[in-house]
């Protein structure tokens, strides 16, 4: 079976690394400026944007396709004929999950908490709905952003005025207080085609600037906030119809679960998963598409932990950062074959161990090792090469 994957970045890899042993091939609809799926599949087809006659096609020539991001509109999805039944997630799902304003009308529907919230749509409304909610606020892009982007602090009327001049004269906020935050968490959920439903152990987050930093399992919150995550999980996914994998991230506010966003597809908060649970969630992403039986969940040891490998200030070499990275045995690399940024995602660490303290210490100690030789110092000295 070819599964088509729209999109080239390291989700894709991930994808392509764990339907190997399924006997899966892969076809990519790649941007131009994609990297880490691109390094390892066969079959790339290369655009500079996702318009309707690239996507119709390529959903043609691929039993199957699923995504590794929410840029294609769902409408695109829509006009193609027989898209319906060979496309995972929907368009529905893509509707309802890829934009923060539908999904924050969607839970209201559904009776599942989330912050309090309130859509803006032009410069007046904006005004409005801050102060409907009062400062400090947070606004959000409903459609486009992550990992920090599209997100705006507004801790005083100045903020909102920056804001106001760099905006278009027409967009879709959502506003939210700025919340006191417990902690955040996350929740995957796998659901088939056929309707099984699967759920990962509830995850612990941290964030750094707005991305993804740390991740361990399990989460060491209660049963009580465990088992309402769970739920809340579970409910989602079924008022959304999800088809793959559907990450939900989540905040605990004054010992309660807030809803904040969804997404579509395998998650940052998930490649513990990869090492640490029975079956990834990249595997049964790829099984839910299939309309496989799901995997086993559950964790492989006490706990497990992940760490980002974010860019540094200057560029390092992480092909060379393997030798000290690879010296921390319990710690097991995952590089996405990109090129340096600062603070992009290059790749990540993950480990298990008895305590989620031993994991992240190990995951810790093993980031900052894949991330201690500057670029250049290899070819000073061969000694860090592996």
């Amino acid at each position: 079976m070819k599964i088509g994957i729209v999109g080239g970045g390291q989700l894709a890899q991930m994808m392509i690394q764990a339907g190997a042993s399924l006997g899966v091939s892969f076809a990519l609809l790649a941007l131009e400026s994609d990297e880490s799926a691109t390094a390892i599949c066969s079959e790339v087809h290369r655009v500079r944007g996702f318009d309707r006659e690239g996507v119709a096609a390529f959903v043609n020539a691929c039993e199957l396709v699923t995504f590794d991001h929410e840029l294609v509109d769902p409408a695109i999805l829509d006009s193609i004929p027989g898209a319906e039944g060979k496309v995972f997630p929907s368009a529905r799902t893509l509707r309802m999950s890829a934009n923060k304003a539908r999904q924050r009308e969607m839970l209201q529907a559904e009776g599942i908490p989330s912050p309090e919230f309130v859509i803006a749509l032009d410069a007046s409304q904006l005004r409005e709905a801050v102060n409907r909610i009062g400062l400090p606020a947070v606004a959000k892009a409903a459609h486009g952003g992550y990992d920090g982007r599209g997100v705006f602090y507004l801790d005083g009327p100045a903020d909102l005025e920056s804001l106001l001049s760099r905006l278009p004269d027409s967009f879709e906020l959502i506003v939210e207080p700025k919340l006191n935050l417990e902690a955040e968490l996350a929740v995957l959920v796998a659901r088939s085609r056929s309707g099984e439903v699967a759920t990962y152990p509830v995850l612990r987050t941290v964030q750094l600037d707005s991305v993804c930093n740390e991740v361990w399992a399990p989460s060491e919150f209660d049963t009580r906030i465990e088992d309402t995550a769970l739920d809340y999980g579970r409910r989602i996914a079924e008022a959304v119809g999800s088809v793959g994998i559907l990450a939900i991230e989540m905040f605990v506010v004054n010992g309660e679960v807030l809803i904040n966003e969804l997404a579509p597809r395998p998650h940052n908060s998930g490649h513990l998963t990869i090492e640490g649970c029975a079956v990834s969630q990249f595997e049964n992403h790829l099984r839910a598409v299939m309309d496989l039986p799901l995997g086993p969940t559950t964790l492989v040891a006490r706990a497990a932990a992940m760490v980002n490998l974010l860019g540094p200030p200057e560029p390092v070499d992480l092909v060379a950062g393997l030798n000290p990275l690879l010296r921390v045995s319990a710690a097991r690399p995952h590089l996405y074959h990109k090129s340096y940024r600062r603070g992009r995602k290059l790749g990540h660490v993950t480990a298990l161990a008895d305590s989620v303290d031993a994991a992240l210490e190990i995951a810790r100690c093993g980031a900052a090792a894949a991330l201690s030789v500057p670029r250049g110092a290899s070819s000073r000295s061969s000694a860090n090469r592996p």
